[in-house]
């Protein structure tokens, strides 16, 4: 590999860079309305980041460190999902796991090497009204039933023992020991009603946030749980005391900073938002924002049909069956007509409910591994609304809005009766699961159409998957007969990142074969960014597109920036000439150099250090690969310029 000369100077740079602002310890909460993580200073509660990092819906209660990890729990999606300090998803825990599960988890925290996790329902194999513990890799080591409370909250570490918050009925606050022994009421009164957040205070007396009529913050006894001091708060949530003395609370219109001296809260944050809790350890990572180019010019990976309106869909579906026969790397689609009632199996007494209540999705774990394109799907998940994902997390969340430009950036692969629905409709059917004869069956039986009239309007329809084939059957036995003129989306997508699909007639367009397609260039680094000791963090560019047909090079650049650009800024007119291709940085403070290679590969290097960078220092890259425009790329591109995603580098001492 040959390396050319950068056009501006390391030290430059450097200091440009150690300029630029800081991260530092910070309380952190979630945003529901914003499914965002936000940060406060541990010192005055003046907001520090308004979205440090994208969180998953399905309402965030709890977001804690553990070790490198930041720690979310899900309270509708009954899992706990792990991030890294940039935002990268790390994977989840639960629904189900061995050992138990979770069902409605709420408040956690983070002692002596074990993750407490408050759980409030029974479903999943989890242990209703208990506390569940993980250790810092996310192994289950012990459920706890818990008596004296119902439906815990919050818990915190307090004299050696457990506080642990209910919000309904029993204790308001009950001590245990770290094992989940009662070791009786520490606080019950009318002055505290549906406890949320608990902490410890600077004096070691206790703070509790109660959402509930009277709403506000209570500071209770260490000694004798008796209440010491009450302020009220709207929907009061989250409670931390404050360096300076002052106390920081969230509740449903955001967050508040009360000021003993003076009896009054200031609000510093609009939002939705819930407990809270401290960060501190190391932030050092790196970020992958926006999507590459691509040199393709037709999306295979999908097949989709958007209707306008559920008339239009149930015409188009009852009766009828789309079928994906597995090729490996892909499906053949097919569409069946009139063939619906005669594949049709109705759910038996053994069929088992998912994702039950209004806009939500469920996960079940089937007795096998079912083939999929490049491999198997051990757990699936389904929402609500008609989305039905190979995979523990689901694609949509918990979306009722059908866009064709939404399926575009979702990971999974995932087949679509996607519109408002609403299995708990007055009168409604059910989603159900079951495994019949080596056949997953996953039904929507009568499920009610949650928009337009008449009131009753159920569907019924069905996916059927064939657990030795990978074969996945579509069927439509009567779609709704609502009004409504919500869009339907319907069909399937293959896992990752695509173009926005076309909407394609399924009766008139097939059979056809799903592919992945070539993957667009894309930028990642590592090792992550510490800056003490120094790093060399190498960036790699793949899926480069050659130079000139046949000449068997690779040649491209990277760009290190302050200042990145999340939203992209599409270069067509600019240095290309078809739309898809964005600069996500927003400066070019340093050129790397150009590299060549032989194969699609490039990678610079850039070392990270302390005598130039501070912690928290924010750094972006983008790589853009030259080609001949005499030879433009086969969707016409023809600029010379194909350019990566971009990555946002935050460094930390060890």
């Amino acid at each position: 590999m040959n390396r050319l000369q950068p056009t501006s100077t390391f030290l430059t740079c450097a200091l440009a860079l150690a300029g630029h602002a800081t991260a530092q310890q910070m309380l952190i909460t979630t945003d529901t309305g914003t499914d965002s993580i936000v940060a406060f200073s541990p010192v005055d509660g003046s907001l520090i980041g308004a979205n440090q990092f994208a969180i998953d819906t399905l309402i965030q209660v709890s977001a804690i460190e553990v070790g490198s990890e930041i720690w979310v729990s899900q309270q509708i999606g009954d899992r706990i999902k792990r991030y890294d300090h940039c935002g990268n998803w790390l994977g989840d825990i639960g629904p189900t796991f061995p050992g138990g599960g979770l069902d409605n988890v709420r408040g956690m925290v983070f002692h002596n090497g074990v993750v407490y996790a408050c759980n409030d329902g029974g479903g999943n194999g989890a242990t209703p009204n208990s506390l569940t513990t993980f250790d810092a890799a996310g192994n289950w080591l012990a459920t706890y039933a818990l008596a004296g409370i119902n439906s815990p909250f919050g818990v915190v570490p307090f004299q050696g023992d457990l506080l642990v918050t209910g919000s309904s009925g029993l204790d308001d606050v009950h001590r245990y020991t770290t094992a989940g022994v009662s070791l009786g009421t520490f606080h019950n009164s009318t002055s505290v009603n549906f406890a949320h957040q608990v902490g410890v205070a600077s004096d070691g007396n206790v703070w509790v946030a109660s959402s509930s009529t009277p709403s506000g913050v209570t500071k209770l006894d260490a000694a004798n749980g008796n209440v010491l001091l009450q302020f009220a708060g709207t929907s009061a949530r989250g409670v931390y005391e404050l360096a300076n003395g002052n106390v920081l609370w969230t509740g449903s219109a955001g967050a508040f900073v009360y000021d003993p001296s003076t009896s009054t809260s200031t609000q510093v944050y609009a939002g939705s938002c819930y407990q809270l809790n401290p960060v501190a350890t190391d932030w050092a990572c790196h970020k992958p924002y926006g999507v590459g180019c691509h040199d393709w010019g037709i999306d295979s990976s999908n097949l989709l049909q958007l209707f306008g309106d559920v008339p239009g869909a149930k015409a188009a579906l009852d009766g009828n069956a789309l079928q994906f026969a597995l090729t490996g790397t892909g499906y053949t689609a097919t569409w069946l007509p009139g063939v619906a009632a005669g594949l049709w199996v109705a759910p038996t007494a053994g069929a088992t409910v998912v994702a039950d209540g209004t806009a939500t999705t469920g996960t079940f774990t089937p007795s096998a591994p079912i083939p999929v394109p490049g491999g198997v799907a051990t757990a699936w998940t389904v929402s609500s609304e008609g989305v039905l994902t190979a995979g523990a997390e689901g694609n949509q969340g918990t979306s009722s809005t059908a866009t064709l430009a939404s399926t575009a950036t979702q990971p999974g692969l995932a087949w679509y009766t996607w519109f408002n629905q609403n299995p708990v409709e007055s009168g409604s059917g059910k989603i159900q699961w079951e495994e019949l004869g080596g056949v997953l069956y996953v039904t929507f039986d009568g499920v009610e159409c949650g928009v337009g009239s008449p009131t009753i309007a159920p569907s019924t329809y069905q996916w059927q998957i064939d657990m030795a084939s990978g074969t996945v059957t579509m069927l439509w036995t009567s779609l709704s007969g609502s009004n409504s003129t919500s869009d339907v989306l319907v069909g399937c997508t293959l896992a990752g990142a695509g173009l926005t699909p076309v909407s394609t007639p399924l009766a008139s367009a097939l059979p056809l074969v799903l592919a992945p397609d070539p993957a667009p260039m894309a930028l990642t680094a590592a090792p992550r960014p510490v800056i003490n000791p120094s790093t060399l963090v190498s960036y790699t560019a793949t899926s480069v597109p050659e130079f000139a047909p046949g000449a068997g090079i690779y040649v491209g650049t990277m760009f290190l920036s302050v200042n990145p650009l999340p939203g992209g800024f599409d270069l067509a007119g600019i240095l290309t000439t078809v739309p898809g291709c964005s600069t996500w940085i927003a400066t070019l403070d340093l050129d790397l150099g150009g590299t060549l290679n032989v194969a699609p590969t490039l990678t610079w290097t850039f070392a990270f250090d302390s005598a130039f960078f501070a912690p928290g220092n924010v750094i972006a890259a983008q790589a853009v690969a030259l080609f001949d425009p005499a030879f433009p790329q086969v969707n016409g591109e023809a600029g010379g310029f194909l350019f990566s995603n971009g990555v946002r580098s935050t460094t930390w001492p060890q």
